[in-house]
Protein backbone atom coordinates (compact mmCIF):
# COMPACT_ATOMS: atom_id res chain seq x y z
CA UNK A 1 0.00 0.00 0.00
CA UNK A 2 1.07 3.57 -1.01
CA UNK A 3 0.62 6.49 1.42
CA UNK A 4 -0.69 9.97 -0.12
CA UNK A 5 -1.30 13.84 0.73
CA UNK A 6 -4.09 14.53 -0.99
CA UNK A 7 -5.19 18.44 -0.91
CA UNK A 8 -8.42 19.53 -1.69
CA UNK A 9 -9.91 22.43 -2.93
CA UNK A 10 -12.94 23.66 -1.59
CA UNK A 11 -15.38 26.21 -3.42
CA UNK A 12 -14.80 30.07 -3.38
CA UNK A 13 -18.80 30.48 -2.75
CA UNK A 14 -20.49 27.23 -2.57
CA UNK A 15 -23.82 26.92 -3.85
CA UNK A 16 -26.62 25.35 -1.13
CA UNK A 17 -26.46 22.27 -2.51
CA UNK A 18 -23.16 21.83 -0.98
CA UNK A 19 -24.14 22.38 2.54
CA UNK A 20 -26.81 19.99 2.42
CA UNK A 21 -24.00 17.46 1.92
CA UNK A 22 -21.98 18.04 4.54
CA UNK A 23 -23.85 15.42 7.10
CA UNK A 24 -23.19 12.55 4.70
CA UNK A 25 -19.56 13.31 3.74
CA UNK A 26 -19.33 13.73 7.75
CA UNK A 27 -20.42 10.07 8.12
CA UNK A 28 -18.20 9.01 4.70
CA UNK A 29 -15.05 10.40 6.39
CA UNK A 30 -15.65 9.28 9.99
CA UNK A 31 -16.45 5.51 7.89
CA UNK A 32 -12.84 5.74 5.93
CA UNK A 33 -10.60 7.16 9.15
CA UNK A 34 -12.13 4.25 11.02
CA UNK A 35 -11.65 1.68 8.11
CA UNK A 36 -7.89 3.06 7.88
CA UNK A 37 -8.50 3.86 4.35
CA UNK A 38 -7.81 8.04 5.74
CA UNK A 39 -5.67 8.83 8.07
CA UNK A 40 -5.73 11.86 9.02
CA UNK A 41 -8.58 14.64 7.58
CA UNK A 42 -7.91 18.34 8.40
CA UNK A 43 -9.84 21.68 7.28
CA UNK A 44 -7.96 24.60 6.43
CA UNK A 45 -9.54 27.78 9.48
CA UNK A 46 -10.11 29.55 6.28
CA UNK A 47 -12.84 26.81 4.93
CA UNK A 48 -10.31 26.90 1.22
CA UNK A 49 -8.55 23.45 1.85
CA UNK A 50 -8.88 20.06 3.01
CA UNK A 51 -6.32 17.97 3.36
CA UNK A 52 -5.71 13.82 3.33
CA UNK A 53 -3.99 11.33 4.36
CA UNK A 54 -4.65 8.47 2.68
CA UNK A 55 -4.16 4.61 1.68
CA UNK A 56 -4.30 3.05 -1.81
CA UNK A 57 -2.91 0.46 -3.50
CA UNK A 58 -2.04 3.30 -6.57
CA UNK A 59 -3.28 6.61 -7.28
CA UNK A 60 -5.60 5.58 -9.76
CA UNK A 61 -7.13 4.07 -6.94
CA UNK A 62 -7.04 6.60 -4.24
CA UNK A 63 -8.84 8.68 -7.16
CA UNK A 64 -11.90 6.47 -7.37
CA UNK A 65 -12.22 5.74 -3.70
CA UNK A 66 -12.35 9.78 -3.44
CA UNK A 67 -14.73 9.68 -6.44
CA UNK A 68 -17.05 8.28 -4.44
CA UNK A 69 -17.83 11.19 -1.71
CA UNK A 70 -21.03 13.23 -1.70
CA UNK A 71 -19.24 16.60 -2.16
CA UNK A 72 -16.66 15.22 -4.77
CA UNK A 73 -18.07 17.24 -7.79
CA UNK A 74 -16.91 20.15 -5.51
CA UNK A 75 -13.72 19.17 -5.14
CA UNK A 76 -10.53 19.31 -6.68
CA UNK A 77 -7.14 17.29 -5.80
CA UNK A 78 -3.47 17.40 -6.47
CA UNK A 79 -1.89 14.20 -5.21
CA UNK A 80 1.32 13.44 -3.24
CA UNK A 81 2.94 10.07 -2.85
CA UNK A 82 4.62 10.30 0.90
CA UNK A 83 7.62 7.79 2.31
CA UNK A 84 6.11 8.40 5.54
CA UNK A 85 3.56 9.65 7.34
CA UNK A 86 4.27 9.90 11.20
CA UNK A 87 1.25 10.68 13.98
CA UNK A 88 2.17 11.62 17.42
CA UNK A 89 -1.34 9.51 18.55
CA UNK A 90 -0.12 6.33 16.35
CA UNK A 91 3.02 5.91 18.16
CA UNK A 92 1.94 4.12 21.35
CA UNK A 93 -0.58 1.58 21.39
CA UNK A 94 -3.71 2.41 23.18
CA UNK A 95 -4.39 1.26 26.85
CA UNK A 96 -6.70 -1.29 27.84
CA UNK A 97 -8.19 -1.60 31.34
CA UNK A 98 -9.37 -4.83 30.91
Amino acid sequence: MKTFMVEVRLPYDPPKDFFALIPSQRAMVIDLLMKRKFLSYTLAADRSKVWIVMVAETETDARTLLASQPMDSYFSYSFTELMFHDMAGALFPSVSLN
